[in-house]
């Protein structure tokens, strides 16, 4: 199964920075850790031919063949592999990098939460084994905590508390988190802030942010929402004689997937990377450097020939 936006908009947050990871987990209650992470390649292999990939592998910055490790799983739904899987993984981790290690499970369900805790957790005669992981779960009561006491562009998972809400606290909640972001003092983290929040919400509550002028129409992230409003304001003349605007916008959108992509793969999207990209006209060549981020092994690669 593919991954959903939802999904990996949490895992992007996280990937792009680290060290929020230990905000939420001080917010959530969790003992945060001191130790400098970075990401790390996601995909582990064993001497049996399994492979595994957890969501984010994160490791202590300079540590070398040691150090504190940490694996996380953002689960939206039970899955049963996971009670092989994440045992598999802890020990790969634990017999390369040692037992300093840790899981943690990011959910915005209480059921999955509560499934999470037992899953690969195992009893056989006498024997126990498997693993219990450090379950974060951000309902609707830790959204509140996160908006009143955490940094501003940690509101985009006060706004991943409410996936699959709808309804008028859904809405309230989704105003509070984008007027929250507004405290982002950085241009690029405040608009990026803004793009994560509006990617995880029901389109039902996006759409009525939109009919409020609360956001901008052509910020939406490119999803099934935002392509059946663009064919609404049609109707409605609003984007009358907009269509070079629109191309433009298309571009602006698929350079900003890009970049998503680039720093999903592990790679450093400096301000001159993102200025050359946001300054393409030329959907042809975006497209063409996207096909190579897919596999490239450097961003040279990537921007080869070109």
């Amino acid at each position: 199964m593919s991954p959903s936006t939802v999904h990996e908009s949490a895992l992007l947050w996280l990937r792009d920075d680290p060290s929020r990871l230990n905000v939420l987990l001080d917010l959530t209650g969790h003992a945060s850790d001191p130790v400098v992470m970075e990401v790390q390649d996601s995909v582990l292999r064993t001497v049996i031919p399994v492979e595994v990939t957890p969501d984010l592998v994160l490791r202590e910055a300079g540590a070398g063949a040691a150090g504190r490790w940490v694996l996380v799983e953002v689960q939206r739904q039970a899955d049963e592999a996971k009670a092989r899987r994440w045992p598999l993984a802890m020990a790969v981790m634990g017999d390369r990098f040692g037992p300093n290690g840790e899981l943690i499970v990011i959910t915005a369900s209480a059921s999955v939460a509560r499934w999470a805790r037992r899953v690969a957790s195992h009893r056989t005669g006498a024997t126990r084994w498997g693993v219990v992981p450090t379950v974060l779960l951000l309902g609707p009561a830790e959204a509140e905590v996160i908006l009143a006491k955490g940094p501003p562009e940690m509101a985009v998972f006060a706004a991943w508390a409410t996936q699959g809400r709808r309804g008028r606290r859904a809405l309230d909640l989704a105003r509070r988190a984008l007027a929250r972001s507004d405290a982002v003092e950085d241009d690029r983290l405040r608009r990026s802030t803004q793009e994560g929040i509006m990617s995880v919400l029901h389109p039902s509550v996006l759409e009525q942010l939109r009919r409020a002028a609360m956001i901008d129409i052509n910020q939406l992230p490119k999803n099934p929402a935002w392509e059946r409003w663009k064919a609404d304001l049609r109707a409605e003349g609003a984007l009358e004689g907009e269509a070079r605007g629109e191309a433009r916008g298309q571009i602006l959108g698929e350079a900003r997937l890009l970049m998503r992509i680039l720093r999903r793969r592990g790679f450093v999207v400096s301000a001159d990377v993102e200025a050359r990209l946001l300054a393409t006209t030329d959907l042809a060549r975006i497209e063409r450097w996207a096909d190579r981020a897919l596999d490239a092994a450097s961003l040279d690669v990537v921007f080869a020939d070109d």
